[in-house]
């Protein structure tokens, strides 16, 4: 069972979503790491748009959003850096085995933190590499999915998220915005990364059964794409599904 991020939605729901918690873990603590695949990231546009991504990965999870997430027994996040990855330059297809073996390629080289149970490595891809999930791909309304393996070393669990760069023909269109279209979908699979982190693998944490996680609900219930994201701290959030609001919020009032 996995959760991507995709743009394919049913019509508006005739029947009221709520997260149930099925007794998997959660991540209570939890903490960030963004990893930059491929050369882009060294480029002039590449490092304006890594600028944001880290603004974001360390605003957001801080920020008011994060009391969505408090709901279901998380507090907030925190940030701990950024690390390049390498990502042959003719590679145009990336799995999920392939974005397991990107975030190992990180922890190999020890320029991260360590994986302790509770960081989620999130791994950010160049402009026209399609992410590939099942049957599903960024070409075809994929955004992002995230999920967990258990490191060989430790035996812990390493959490991870995959985001497409969402250009045209790529990703979850949200807006016009690529980076922002980023920023959305990385919010939306940290939300579920945090509130029901196996969900690849292991016992489910809070979940849906009909619609999925946190993030998947606004998107499943069939609303616009428009109306699921607002601005926080200057970065482009997607909404979440808050069982006491009993829709999609940024944040709980």
């Amino acid at each position: 069972m996995t959760s991507p991020l995709s743009s394919h939605t049913t019509t508006l729901a005739s029947t009221q979503p709520k997260l149930m918690y099925y007794g998997g873990r959660i991540l209570e603590n939890p903490n960030f790491v963004s990893l930059y695949a491929g050369q882009y990231w060294g480029t002039t546009q590449g490092r304006t748009d890594k600028k944001q991504l880290d603004y974001c990965s360390k605003s957001v999870p801080q920020g008011p959003h994060s009391t969505v997430w408090e709901e279901y027994g998380v507090s907030k996040g925190t940030f701990s850096g950024s690390a390049p990855v390498q990502l042959p330059a003719l590679q145009r297809f990336v799995s999920e085995r392939d974005i397991q073996g990107l975030v190992a390629q990180a922890i190999r080289q020890k320029g991260v933190a360590a994986p302790d149970g509770n960081t989620v490595y999130t791994v950010f891809l160049p402009p026209k590499v399609v992410l590939q999930h099942g049957d599903a791909d960024s070409r075809k309304g994929l955004g992002g999915f995230h999920g967990s393996y258990v490191d060989p070393t430790t035996r812990k669990p390493v959490y991870y998220a995959a985001i497409a760069y969402a250009d045209a023909g790529n990703g979850v269109p949200f807006t016009r915005n690529a980076v922002d279209n980023m920023t959305i979908a990385a919010t939306h699979e940290w939300s579920e990364a945090v509130t029901d982190p196996d969900v690849n693998r292991a016992k489910l944490g809070w979940y849906d059964k009909k619609f999925g996680e946190i993030g998947d609900i606004p998107i499943m219930m069939g609303f616009p794409l428009s109306t699921l994201w607002g601005r926080m701290k200057g970065c482009a959030v997607q909404k979440e599904w808050s069982n006491a609001e009993k829709a999609p919020v940024l944040e709980i009032k």
